[in-house]
């Protein structure tokens, strides 16, 4: 048995280790998830406090999903850890981590079968994209023998002094099926590259030192075991998918202004539904530059009631932006239940002008198409409306507005000299927007091409695809 001085001077070199390694994933520019799961939620509270403790708090962010907490009632399940995402130098502790909480929901038979399966898989891709984007992620699981467990419950639920609130989840994991549970999913979820490693509980300040370890370990060998997730750069050009087109249709003055009218009334009444309804909707409006996207916009939008939309532009990501992975900041823009969120260009950027511009490595943007259709996926198992736009207009057509513009004076603010410098790069860009529609149109969430050359026809035909889109899913 180790002695009580052995055991503090372990503790307190244990601390040196830690903030050195802190230090070095400061020094390398990298982010840090440390995950605490297992059937000791209490435990992995208290753990979580030490690590605060040990490692330089300014830099380290506790993440705990809260299951009661209105919040998360219709967001995605992985919601709440990526609002929580690390930038790089620093380190986010996630308390009732996602394998623990899945585990929760299976023992509440809230997730079977295939539903099941799919957030195991799902977990998986998630713990691989951070790792492949460069985050360490560490996984320690605090296992407790059941009667011990129970016991160290039951003293909780007796004392205020415990300051822990023993609910019916720390209950049923301490059962058999909850137990089995918890470890079936941990086993899905482990594999060679991102491992669980199980850290007995018990005595507290043993337990913190084992795990306290095991973490500096895990830390340290990140960089040599980091995921590689699979990717495919799309081979050879799809079958001219938006050079095909003849002809743009027309639509006139008259024609156009009787269906708008009637498109935004009837979106009006399908948002004012999906509102009551607590039905969330994604609108991704991508094209060339001048294609008329603010336009569809501003038609889209203007008869909603203000309090159940947000429009989001895209530009360029900021410092805090570019310090975490590309899909953050649109994480944080997920809408709210009965919501719709517009964004004049989207998380597309890695696969179109990063790509073309060169500011994203191969690899990177390689590999994006799956990581969007793994997020797109993750937004839509929640019910949620997505639906992307390509609003597609000619070579020619761009460069009649474009001098359209120089001449306005309310539109010239609109042109830079990057605009001609991009248009330069039409081949590339049309490339990269053919492999992305080819990539990414999924049945939960499709693509829609119009063609834009007449400003008219587009506007009307954005309108229409949302206002069919809410419909089948409200019908």
């Amino acid at each position: 048995m180790v002695s009580r001085s052995a055991l503090e001077r372990a503790r307190s070199a244990l601390h040196l280790r830690l903030l050195a390694a802190q230090r070095r994933l400061e020094a390398a520019h990298h982010g840090a998830v440390i995950l605490v799961g297992g059937n000791d939620r209490l435990g992995a509270s208290e753990l979580a406090n030490q690590l605060t403790e040990w490692f330089d708090s300014r830099r380290v962010r506790i993440c705990a999903p809260d299951e009661a907490s209105a919040e998360l009632k219709g967001r995605p399940f992985l919601w709440p850890y990526w609002q929580a995402m690390p930038a790089k130098g620093f380190i986010t502790v996630v308390v009732g981590d996602w394998v623990t909480r899945s585990a929760l929901a299976a023992a509440r038979d809230e997730l079977t079968g295939e539903k099941l399966r799919q957030r195991a898989r799902s977990l998986k891709q998630f713990e691989e994209l951070l790792a492949a984007d460069g985050t360490s992620v560490v996984k320690v699981w605090i296992e407790t023998p059941e009667k011990a467990l129970r016991k160290r419950l039951q003293t909780a639920e007796d004392s205020d002094a415990a300051g822990w609130v023993v609910g019916k989840d720390d209950w049923l994991l301490t059962k058999k099926r909850g137990h089995a549970l918890a470890r079936a999913l941990r086993a899905a979820t482990s594999g060679k590259n991102l491992p669980w490693k199980v850290i007995l509980g018990g005595e507290t300040k043993a337990r913190d030192l084992h795990a306290g370890v095991e973490i500096v370990r895990q830390l340290g060998q990140a960089s040599r075991r980091r995921a590689t997730q699979k990717h495919r750069k799309p081979s050879g050009r799809p079958r001219g998918l938006l050079e095909s087109v003849a002809a743009h249709p027309t639509l006139e003055k008259k024609d156009y202004s009787a269906q708008i009218a009637k498109l935004q009334a009837r979106l009006g009444r399908l948002t004012r539904l999906a509102a009551a309804k607590g039905l969330s909707t994604v609108v991704a409006l991508e094209g060339p530059d001048a294609a008329g996207k603010g336009g569809a916009i501003r038609r889209l939008c203007g008869m909603l009631d203000a309090a159940h939309y947000q429009v989001h532009p895209t530009p360029a990501p900021t410092a805090e932006e570019k310090a975490r992975h590309y899909l953050w900041r649109f994480w944080n823009k997920t809408p709210a239940p009965g919501h719709l969120a517009v964004f004049d260009r989207s998380w597309y950027g890695r696969v179109m002008v990063e790509r073309v511009e060169g500011f994203a490595t191969e690899p990177a943007w390689a590999r994006a198409y799956a990581e969007i259709n793994d997020y797109e996926a993750r937004l839509a198992e929640t019910g949620m409306v997505v639906l992307k736009v390509w609003i597609n207009i000619s070579k020619e057509e761009q460069l009649r507005r474009f001098r359209a513009r120089e001449e306005s004076p309310h539109k010239r603010h609109k042109m830079t000299s990057e605009d001609y410098r991009n248009r330069r790069k039409w081949d590339d860009n049309l490339r990269a927007a053919e492999d992305m529609i080819a990539r990414t149109d999924t049945p939960h969430a499709p693509w829609h091409v119009v063609l834009g050359d007449d400003k008219r026809f587009a506007r009307v035909a954005v309108l229409k695809a949302v206002c069919r889109a809410l419909a089948d899913r409200l019908d």
